[in-house]
């Protein structure tokens, strides 16, 4: 029997329910090292975009607001580095994605030795992009390079040919080189994805006379659409903001041939001139968040729905 005496006129206060603050706790270093590692260096980036800072005077910068800005709209580096960098981006990613596939699809077969070369298809992928690009520059070089060598003996060139000099094979060169270091993670992810399919949807393609052809279009290609969409995604904005295998193999150039936006921006950098480079990395920033936004919508619509 519930002796508990209620006062007449006072009414009784909502039980306030307790907060579990505990996760909050172990959240709050991760959320601490996010802000220090990408927001405080994003919002910085955006600062000195609007200032006129460079190496020399860092710290004594003044706000000039949206002169970058301009400057970049009368910059013929900066507007043909727009298509620069689409070209590197469709050039590498559509590519990277016509060899892996095909790789994924062998590695999903079931053939002797099979987990070694899974394991080795990854060593182009751990090697250095810097030490990457230095093997491609010998095997290219116009003095002693081996395809040279090679092409002269068999007779297809008459004498050596300097190819990083030549803004057509230049490009083409480094992108088969980034291809060569980017493709096995591509590989991999795919076949992960593979390895997820179920079996029996094959069986009963089998036993309804489908072909190898018919089965990847039908069973395969679906299943792995979007994760492809996703890898399509995450890979071009990782070529976008790619500089290393460019910058080491050719410096951008010859000229300003191989001048990608993240190519030109760090090569501000090395020049001073912080402010500029970094409105340049902003603009690009910007760029890819609007074409991410607009992507990732329609994926969400069109494949995820």
């Amino acid at each position: 029997m519930n002796n508990a005496v209620v006062t007449p006129g006072r009414a009784m206060k909502p039980h306030r329910q307790k907060i579990d603050l505990l996760p909050y706790y172990f959240l709050a270093p991760m959320a601490a090292l996010l802000i220090f590692v990408s927001f405080y260096p994003a919002g910085y980036a955006v600062w000195l975009g609007m200032t006129d800072a460079t190496l020399l005077k860092l710290g004594q910068e003044q706000f000039t607001g949206f002169t970058n800005l301009v400057r970049m709209f009368n910059d013929k580096i900066f507007l043909h580095g727009l298509w620069r960098t689409l070209r590197w981006d469709v050039a590498v990613v559509f590519l990277e994605f016509a060899i892996a596939i095909p790789i994924a699809l062998f590695l999903n077969l079931e053939f002797r030795g099979r987990g070694f070369v899974r394991a080795s298809i990854l060593i182009p992928y751990i090697i250095p992009p810097a030490v990457t690009a230095l093997v491609w520059v010998f095997m290219f070089d116009g003095n002693f390079g081996i395809v040279n060598e090679v092409l002269v003996n068999i007779g297809v060139l008459d004498s050596y040919y300097s190819w990083l000099s030549d803004p057509t094979a230049s490009f083409w060169i480094i992108v088969f080189a980034m291809i060569w270091a980017g493709q096995p993670l591509m590989a991999i992810i795919i076949l992960a994805v593979l390895q997820t399919i179920p079996k029996e949807l094959y069986e009963a393609a089998n036993v309804d006379g489908a072909g190898q052809i018919r089965k990847f279009w039908h069973i395969t290609l679906p299943h792995i659409a979007p994760t492809l969409m996703f890898l399509l995604l995450i890979r071009t904005i990782w070529m976008s903001n790619h500089i290393d295998m460019i910058y080491v193999m050719t410096r951008g150039g010859p000229g300003f041939s191989n001048y990608t936006e993240a190519v030109y921006s760090f090569t501000l950098t090395t020049q001073f001139q912080i402010g500029y480079a970094s409105a340049v990395a902003v603009a690009l920033g910007l760029v890819l968040l609007v074409g991410a936004a607009f992507y990732v919508r329609h994926l969400a619509r069109s494949v995820l729905s």
